[in-house]
């Protein structure tokens, strides 16, 4: 082909990115899917939305590219596609993203801004559900210590028990929603469209960065504080007011940051760096061996040797006979139980009792892979609400009760993890920190109940 075997030709720019991206559809089919079966918000779609529209807008402002960016990006990509089942896929994702904004590093001229940009694109990827489960319970202890003191000083009687806050006898638990991640997400998404839109140099946009994650923290606070004064009060179980007082916050947050970082744009500062001149387009030999090289990277999944499934543990153990003085009788494994099982580095199994279905899981170390019940049930379709603090028929401990609807009917699920100690758990990402911290003894026992809801 000419345009291969020409020193003085070129592919066009937008073929440099786009032989990356075909080479690494294992990882956006994983990311599609990931986002589409239910068990973690598809914001990302948002992100990726937002991130080829800009693409569009800067296509003239490519270039010829630069030979070590795209071999970088081979490098990363390798990396990426041959680590399959040695690294978790959310993290191979990400390698795949850098992989790819290393392409369009090597295209665009220097100078221009890309960091708004990698954060679309790590933005893009389904990480909510991760974020939850590592960050959550971490950042709703401090928002649960924060509204504290603030409803302290307004004069109520409040108590913090873990990420719970007791207010005059009353426990308010502060879920999910209320961590912030869902409140960070949108605020940096906001940050990096109006950064990439504006053109806003790195280090601006670097410098700015600290300064959302207070503006999210603050807001989380105040709408946590709210919700607890409503909560208590005379409008308590007022669905519309709680949504409407969370969507007020949440918009006051986003439009700060919003201001934050088209202020920034507006500054005076350094003179944009100037436009570098044409350069000269690889050999063609060397165009030829990128493209076979990332036509081979593509084609590995396809042409490498599948690996054996992993069968499940085959470890014994020894499950209880009784559950809160009602008889277990073995059951097979369900469509939710199958869902938990999947690829799950532990032992579970399946019970019946007069009253609800009983599902036990064990693992021997702290897993991501031991998932919350509500993302299982969201993955196969049930709308999941009325989120709340209970304690068990024994008495001892909490437990987090949802319930789950669906066209079958509506299920009143409720779950908690239980240590070798006898500690008890009603949040997965309290019990993974408070056993990578050794603070909690394996072996974990989740336990999980469902029962028809009258």
């Amino acid at each position: 082909m000419q345009v291969l075997s020409g020193a003085r030709h070129g592919l066009p720019a937008w073929v440099w990115l786009a032989l990356p991206a075909l080479a690494l559809w294992p990882l956006w089919l994983w990311s599609l899917q990931r986002m589409s079966d239910g068990s973690d918000d598809p914001l990302g779609v948002v992100a990726l939305a937002a991130l080829l529209v800009l693409l569009w807008r800067e296509r003239r402002q490519l270039r010829t590219p630069r030979l070590a960016g795209l071999i970088f990006c081979l490098l990363a990509g390798a990396a990426a596609v041959l680590s399959a089942g040695q690294l978790p896929m959310l993290l191979r994702a990400a390698m795949a993203i850098l992989a790819l904004f290393a392409a369009l590093l090597s295209l665009r001229a220097p100078g221009q801004p890309l960091l708004a940009w990698l954060g679309l694109g790590l933005l893009a990827l389904p990480i909510l559900a991760s974020l939850q489960f590592f960050a959550g319970y971490p950042l709703r202890v401090l928002t649960a210590e924060a509204s504290l003191w603030i409803l302290r000083a307004a004069g109520m009687q409040v108590q913090r028990q873990g990420s719970a806050l007791d207010v005059a006898g009353r426990l308010v638990m502060v879920d999910a929603p209320c961590s912030g991640i869902q409140m960070a997400w949108m605020a940096y998404f906001t940050a990096c469209v109006t950064a990439a839109w504006l053109r806003l140099d790195d280090r601006r946009l670097l410098r700015r960065l600290p300064l959302l994650g207070v503006l999210v923290l603050a807001g989380n606070v105040v709408r946590n504080s709210l919700l607890v004064v409503l909560e208590t009060g005379a409008l308590a179980g007022s669905e519309w007011l709680h949504e409407g007082i969370g969507l007020l916050v949440f918009a006051s947050v986003c439009a700060l940051v919003l201001r934050c970082v088209a202020g920034a744009a507006e500054a005076p500062g350094e003179v944009p760096a100037a436009i570098a001149a044409p350069r000269t387009p690889l050999p063609g030999i060397q165009q030829a061996l990128l493209v076979g090289a990332f036509a081979v990277l593509g084609s590995w999944p396809l042409l490498a040797p599948q690996q054996a499934e992993q069968p499940p543990s085959q470890r014994f153990v020894e499950w209880p006979a009784r559950l809160d003085g009602e008889l277990l009788q073995p059951l097979a494994l369900s469509a939710v139980e199958q869902r938990f099982a999947a690829d799950f580095p532990g032992v579970i199994a399946r019970f019946q009792t007069r009253s609800r279905v009983v599902v036990l899981r064990e693992v021997e170390r702290p897993t991501r892979k031991l998932h919350p019940a509500a993302d299982c049930y969201r993955g196969l379709g049930y709308r999941i609400d009325a989120e709340q603090l209970r304690q068990p028929a024994d008495g001892i401990g909490l437990q987090r009760c949802f319930r789950a609807s669906a066209e079958e009917g509506v299920l009143q699920v409720c779950e908690y993890i239980e240590d070798a100690a006898g500690q008890r758990f009603s949040d997965t990402s309290a019990w993974y920190w408070a056993a990578l911290g050794g603070r909690s003894p394996g072996p974990w026992r989740a336990v999980t109940t469902a029962a028809r809801d009258q």
